[in-house]
């Protein structure tokens, strides 16, 4: 491929080692089936899981990384395990991400080999990203007059999402993939108005707009 603007993602399970055995497998065949659904709503992505615990996300079309991201962490709070005290912090923070944005040199699937400005500063920063507590989310770009902005944005929304219970998480999964409430509910089992007061719970409408503002800047304006 051409040296062109791509969005990289690099993130790692928090606390994998507290999970057994079976969750482990489980949580891994999750995540298998939520790239190849990604797949599918965007046929730029590729994502891939090296070592269990980590993951490679790459897509061109650079506005949607966001809202995959957090697609991404919400899934994965989603997930039932045993809760106790060594699934704590699983449970509240669930993924460590990175986001990369900047050029890529070779994105081949096939044989296994991204290299590039994004997926290295995904895979810098999510190094760099040692304490739970300065949070779990983080976005590096090449385009330096964006980064503060969108670092700061990428902070407190994923603040909100460390908030989330499991059901909270399940309910705002649906809607980064385009549920309607109606749909949400029978999906689960749950009443509408269930369905409304977790989106209400949770800041819903800060959720969105960070991703719509993400998905309106244009990179190429910026040097």
């Amino acid at each position: 491929m051409n040296y062109n603007m791509f969005a990289t993602i690099s993130a790692d399970i928090v606390a994998s080692t507290s999970l057994s055995v079976n969750e482990t497998i489980g949580l891994k065949q999750r995540i298998e089936s939520l790239f190849g659904l990604l797949k599918v709503s965007y046929p730029d992505f590729e994502g891939r899981q090296i070592k269990g615990d980590y993951i490679e996300c790459v897509m061109q079309n650079v506005s949607n990384v966001f809202r995959i991201a957090f697609i991404i962490k919400s899934c994965i709070k989603s997930f039932s395990t045993a809760k106790n005290e060594k699934t704590k912090n699983f449970h509240t923070y669930g993924i460590r991400i990175a986001i990369g944005i900047g050029g890529m040199r070779i994105v081949n699937t096939e044989q296994g080999i991204w290299d590039g400005e994004a997926i290295y500063l995904s895979g810098r920063a999510l190094e760099e990203m040692s304490s739970l507590n300065k949070g779990t989310m983080s976005v590096h770009t090449s385009k330096k007059q964006l980064s503060a902005p969108l670092q700061t944005i990428a902070l407190l929304t994923d603040a909100i999402l460390n908030d989330m219970t499991m059901r909270q998480s399940e309910v705002v999964y649906y809607k980064l993939l385009g549920f309607k409430e109606a749909d949400i509910a029978k999906k689960l089992g749950i009443s509408q108005a269930s369905v409304n007061n977790a989106s209400t719970a949770t800041k819903w409408y800060c959720i969105e707009e960070s991703i719509k503002y993400f998905e309106q800047i244009n990179f190429e304006e910026y040097e």
